[in-house]
Formats: C-alpha cells, structure tokens, sequence
C-alpha cells in the first residue's frame, strides 16, 4: 500500500495525496480556482517550484501569475524562451536582456547585422514553435568549476566573469532544448506554460512584452517609453566608457583599486546633469514650482539640495520643500498588505496641509 501524505491548504483545508507527488500533479486539483496558470507554490512558507517532490506533510499554497513571485516565474522563463529561439534563428548570435521597458523586457540580439522586423517576426515565430512542443526546464545544481567551463564552451563569458566571484561553490542553472543558462529566481516547468507574449521593435533591439499581474491574460497597451530609453542608453554608453558593462565588470573594478575613480566620474556626471537642468530652469523664468519624484530613499531630498545649490549659481532663490515634512502622524499612517506602514501611498502624506502650502506660496 502506498504511503500517504497530508497537505494543509489555505482556509485549513486538507488533502491526502501519495507521498513523493510533484506539485504539478497536485496543482491540477487547484487550477479551476484561478484566474491564470498555477505557475509555483508556497511550501511551509518556503518559495518552490512545480517540479518539487513532496514527501512529508507540509502546509501547502499555489501562487498564479496575478502574484508579485508567480509573475516573476513567468517573465523570467519567458526571457530564457525568447534567448533559446533568438539563438535557433541566427547561429552564433549573443542575446542580452537588458532591463524593463514599455511593460516589457529591452533586448538585444547581438549579430553581424542590425536587427530587422523580418528577424524579429522568425524569432516570434520560432517561439510560438517551441511553446508549443511544451519542453521542460531542467534545473541542475553543479559546481562553480563546471558552470565556469559550460559557459565558456557557449561563450557566455559574461556569466564566467560573474561566477568566479561567487561564495558558494555550486550554482543552480537550467537547460532547455539544449541550450543552458543562468537566472537568479525560479521558472515555471515547461515551455508549454508561456502563451501570452510579443515582440515589438525598439531599435536596435526588441521589447518583449508579457501581461501584467492585474490581466494576466492579456496582453497590455503597447506605450512607447522614448524618454526613458535614452536615459537606459546612455547610461549603456557611459557604461562602456568606464569598461562597466555588466556587474562582473564592477567586481573587477573593485578588485582592481578602480572605484574611486568610477565614483568620481558618476559624481562629476550627475553633477553636470543638475547643472544643465538647472540652466533650463533658469532659460525659463516664468517655472515657479519643480516637483521631483521617486520612492522612499531615492534621493529626492539630497538631488533638490544639490539642484538649489546650482539654481544659485543662475541667479535664482530657491525654497526646497521636503514630502517628508507632510507625512501624516503614524497612528493615521494606512497599513499596507505586509502590515507594515505604507509610505508609498498617496494617503500617507496630509495633502490638506501640503496642497495649503503650495497654494500660499505661489
């Protein structure tokens, strides 16, 4: 007779399933109660994947892609797709995904050639093509010293660079259709589970967009982000001035004595960005209020004392007025779903007496 398990849902449910059952077979019994893919679970509250075998009674909670982590299961596996096909399409190809974008990830595919919308529809097609043959990611635990010689034999050199910095001396990397590579966070089990995406040209490289935790099963209005893309390229160009092109790069700066020197350029930067927007204040003298905007600990306060002081040096008299000074008293502070006090909402601050000041003062 087959040994069983028990397994606690939420709302103190129960179920007895056979000892060693994946988390896959498990989550069919729970699919018709949401809303997308079961794409991951809490096991006694410890993240895991489908392919995780239970083997003893645990407390059990499946997560879909409206979640924060299932959304990350989904939009990281979905990059190791888009890599997989964009390297099927053009041998010999390098495939960097590069950072979010127009509710997407930027990527390049790095080739003899720019970038066409002829390649980009055979990259989608060729992704369409391998969703659909539903092929597993393997997930493999091996040593520092192998990952370093596998991705060498594939050229990744950039991964080399960033492991032989590791403390651990085994990584956990994936395989899918031949091809291996390196994320930092978890995948759904197979190619099967990404149905919903898209590629959209961004010269000279790609968007690749994937549906939000609000509609997980549509894809969002397309808005293109120019502002914002010239900010990430430049930083890229600055990035390839100082040889920091990735994060194994800075590692070597440190290593090398280099960052002082890194930082005084990023200082001496960013110093010449505040002068050239304080200049574009000071062309205008008709602007009375500049608001500057960002989360907790972002800088705000620091950037609007060092954009006063070149304000001055234009002639002009500013008055820095800190969000800080308005946030409501912590017994009237709104909790956020962690518990915790939300400084990030609107209704933290008292927009009574902030709105009060910034009527009086203009």
């Amino acid at each position: 007779m087959q040994e069983t398990i028990t397994l606690t849902f939420p709302d103190s449910i129960k179920g007895e399933y056979p000892k060693g059952i994946k988390l896959q077979e498990i989550a069919k019994d729970f699919q018709q109660h949401f809303n997308s893919d079961i794409v991951g679970a809490i096991v006694n509250n410890e993240l895991k994947e489908l392919w995780v075998e239970i083997n003893q009674d645990c407390s059990l909670q499946f997560i879909d892609r409206t979640t924060v982590y299932g959304s990350r299961f989904y939009s990281r596996s979905l990059a190791f797709l888009f890599i997989i096909a964009a390297k099927e399409v053009f041998e010999g190809c390098r495939v960097t995904v590069e950072h979010s974008l127009s509710r997407g990830f930027y990527c390049e595919v790095h080739k003899e050639n720019p970038l066409t919308e002829e390649d980009i529809t055979k990259i989608e097609e060729k992704m369409r093509e391998l969703q659909k043959l539903d092929i597993p990611f393997e997930k493999r635990k091996i040593s520092n010293a192998e990952a370093i010689e596998l991705f060498t034999k594939t050229q990744q050199f950039d991964k080399v660079n960033l492991i032989k910095y590791r403390k651990k001396k085994y990584i956990n990397i994936y395989r899918c259709h031949g091809y291996y590579d390196y994320f930092y966070g978890y995948m759904v089990p197979s190619t099967g589970y990404l149905k919903i995406f898209e590629l959209k040209s961004n010269k000279p490289g790609i968007v690749l967009r994937y549906p939000e935790r609000s509609e997980p099963n549509v894809l969002p209005e397309f808005k293109e982000q120019k502002k914002l893309f010239c900010i990430f390229r430049e930083f890229e160009k600055w990035g390839k001035i100082l040889d920091l092109e990735n994060i194994s790069h800075l590692n070597d700066a440190i290593k090398g004595g280099r960052i002082n020197e890194v930082i005084q350029v990023a200082e001496g930067l960013h110093e010449k960005k505040i002068a050239q927007i304080a200049d574009m204040i000071a062309d205008s003298r008709n602007k009375r209020l500049v608001l500057i905007a960002g989360p907790s600990s972002s800088g705000k306060t620091t950037f609007a004392q060092r954009l006063s002081v070149q304000l001055r040096v234009n002639g002009l008299k500013p008055v820095a007025i800190s969000i800080d000074d308005f946030f409501k008293n912590r017994v009237d502070t709104p909790i956020g779903e962690d518990g915790e006090f939300d400084f990030e909402t609107i209704d933290a601050i008292d927009l009574v007496t902030f709105n009060d000041v910034i009527k009086r003062l203009i």
